[in-house]
């Protein structure tokens, strides 16, 4: 399966978590290597989270925890939603030794 595939798969999917990413496709690899963007609501936390799929990176942004332990997945309302993502290196600084 192609990382353009595996995207329209994971969107048609209608995942309510990037969690149950492993779970709904058990024959993809997925490495999880960030979670970025997040966006904290009163009741749960949305995030992208960046997996590795073989050479290819994918973010999946949903619903990544709740604040209430009444709640499940399906009481926020998301769906996830994939997208094809690249890596940036990025350059910091440290103190010369």
């Amino acid at each position: 399966m192609t990382t353009k595939e595996l995207i329209e798969a994971i969107n048609s999917a209608k995942l309510l978590a990037p969690n149950y990413l492993e779970d709904e496709f058990p024959d993809v690899e997925f490495e999880k290597v960030a979670e970025l963007n997040y966006d904290e609501h009163r009741w749960y936390v949305v995030a992208t989270v960046v997996f590795k799929v073989g050479d290819d990176f994918i973010g999946v942004n949903g619903p990544i925890s709740l604040k209430s332990e009444q709640m499940g997945f399906d009481d926020v309302g998301l769906e996830c939603i994939a997208f094809e993502m690249e890596a940036v290196p990025s350059v910091t600084y440290r103190e010369k030794r």
